[in-house]
């Protein structure tokens, strides 16, 4: 196994200092690690202590909320995160969430003890050789066709599909395609459960109310079985996405949001009237959940939500049960 600080397998020139900067050391002895080839996928000085101290209070406060301590057992599991944007060939910042959630996901890891994430932006991430190491993957806010190579996607594939984890979070669903064409990879977006093609019927400065659909799910644990508000830009979903192939975990109660004709909603959205947030799916014997919560940073703060991501990124790990059974919208 590879050893900790560095996903290529070369020790970290400066293991303490490795571990301060929660495994954000960018070389490799003398020569930069080939899977960190570009920093910005975890620059966490980018976010300053009294985020961070925020951040912690409240990872520690969703690890204590109920069922964050079941299940889970044996070594501890080792993510990739990834949170590269690309268009038209160009590499872009991304979401401004992006920092406050990379260093949310490490510390829910690290204070769980349950895994331990490493972050790189490079594209060979996705060779198998490279991914045989990991136990699942995370594009988070990850944006475009982040590579065209046909050998690296299928690699992304079958890596899933042969028994590992995939983590997407909010514009993860706006990846491998470019508007407004969403051929570049289609398996991809079906491998998902959907790609985000609908526009933005609510702002990120909009509350919506979400309605946690699967009461018994130790992903939605964090929220007692209760209705609650929330800010974030909500995504819709279209191609490839089927309750016939999904367990919807969170859905937008359309009964306590604004639904008004003015609302920009696909056809096919406002006639079924699902809005759906997150949700797990099987993908061959592997595991995939995704949530379109993550556009705000203020939402990599907030307890139950950070539980909620807790348990999905467990879950995709292979450390937490779950039923991913499809089920149709609940009358």
């Amino acid at each position: 196994m590879r050893p900790p600080g560095c996903c290529c397998g070369r020790p970290a020139r400066d293991p303490a200092a490795t571990a301060r900067s929660w495994g954000f050391d960018w070389s490799c002895g003398d020569k930069p690690c080939p899977a960190r080839e570009f920093p910005d996928a975890g620059t966490m000085h980018r976010i300053g202590d009294e985020q961070r101290n925020v951040i912690d209070q409240a990872v520690e406060a969703a690890l204590k909320l109920p069922g964050m301590a079941g299940g889970g057992k044996g070594a501890r599991r080792r993510l990739l995160v990834t949170n590269l944007n690309v268009r038209d060939g160009r590499i872009l910042d991304g979401h401004p969430s992006i920092d406050p959630s990379n260093y949310a996901i490490a510390r829910l890891g690290e204070l769980s003890g349950r895994f331990t994430a490493f972050f790189s932006n490079d594209p060979a991430c996705f060779e198998p050789a490279a991914l045989e190491d990991f136990d699942a993957i995370c594009f988070n806010n990850t944006f475009g066709v982040l590579t065209e190579d046909k050998a690296r996607q299928q690699g992304l594939l079958d890596f899933v599909r042969g028994g590992k984890g995939f983590v997407g979070i909010h514009a993860a669903a706006a990846t491998f395609c470019q508007y407004p064409r969403y051929d570049q990879f289609p398996e991809f977006g079906r491998m998902l459960g959907g790609y985000e093609n609908g526009g933005h019927p609510w702002g990120p400065k909009e509350t919506i109310t979400l309605t946690p659909e699967d009461a018994e799910s130790p992903l939605n644990a964090p929220f007692g079985g209760k209705d609650f508000e929330i800010q974030d830009e909500v995504f819709q979903m279209k191609d490839h996405y089927s309750r016939d192939r999904l367990r919807v975990l969170l859905r937008i109660n359309l009964e306590k949001s604004d639904f008004g004709p003015e609302r920009r909603i696909l056809a096919e959205r406002r006639a079924d009237r699902d809005i759906a947030i997150s949700w797990i799916r099987e993908e061959g014997k592997g595991r995939v959940f995704y949530t379109s919560l993550g556009h705000n940073p203020h939402l990599f703060w907030n307890p139950p939500v950070l539980g909620h991501f807790h348990a999905g990124i467990r879950y995709a790990l292979g450390d937490l049960a779950a039923d991913a059974t499809p089920r149709p919208l609940p009358a």
